[in-house]
């Protein structure tokens, strides 16, 4: 690479980077690993759901964690929690708890805030390499925090993913199970992540369309 080099940009000098791009590269495909880790909802069924409900592990250790009560706080507190913060999205095993009315949980410490049932999709199904058709059932919910008289979207969605037939994951000897787990996937919605993602581009495009405004690059 040629030194100052403009890339997107930004300038680079190998000078200023050489030194910490040989620590970071480990750290830098780490971080990339997570990134890549977005399951579909297929996926999340067979390869995650069911082996939990099955007792066995599920087929990433460790990529869905167990939470006693995801809606206990606000989605921003709970991913900090489990150190997910920075990536905006997160996925957790919770037991199952039914509920009425249009209100899923006010957390406490939520500031305001409740998680709302914004709409299920109750006829998926997925396909296990065998053949075992397993039915399951996906419920919207919405963040909302309350300003003023009225309540508004607080950019944080979550869906919750319950395999409907028991079938497909025990015996019938077996009996009731004492615990029904369900699996949540808690994030920042698209239209937020991409609302604070555009002062950053903006900053960028600023500086390609004026290469003056790049410190240290003469024009």
């Amino acid at each position: 690479m040629e030194d100052g080099a403009n890339l997107g940009g930004v300038l680079w000098r190998e000078e200023d980077h050489a030194g910490a791009a040989a620590g970071e590269e480990e750290e830098e495909e780490d971080s990339e690993e997570e990134e890549e880790f977005e399951p579909t909802e297929d996926e999340l069924v067979l390869h995650f759901l069911r082996p939990q409900l099955r007792g066995f592990e599920p087929r990433v250790a460790g990529a869905v964690a167990e939470e006693a009560d995801p809606c206990g706080c606000a989605p921003w507190d709970l991913l900090a929690r489990h150190g997910l913060r920075r990536r905006g999205r997160g996925y957790f095993f919770a037991p199952r708890r039914r509920r009425g009315g249009t209100v899923r949980r006010s957390p406490a410490g939520g500031k305001g805030g409740s998680w709302m049932h914004r709409g299920t999709k109750g006829d998926g199904a997925s396909a296990t390499e065998l053949g075992v058709v397993v039915p399951w059932r996906r419920t919207r919910y919405c963040f909302y925090v309350r300003g003023g008289a009225a309540r508004s979207s607080a950019g944080w969605v979550m869906s919750e993913y319950e395999i409907t037939d028991p079938r497909c994951y025990r015996r019938v000897e077996e009996g009731e199970e004492d615990e029904y787990w369900v699996l949540c996937h808690v994030r920042r919605s698209s239209r937020a992540a991409a609302a604070a993602a555009k002062p950053r581009a903006r900053r960028a495009h600023l500086w390609d369309d004026d290469p003056s405004r790049v410190p240290g690059l003469a024009v």
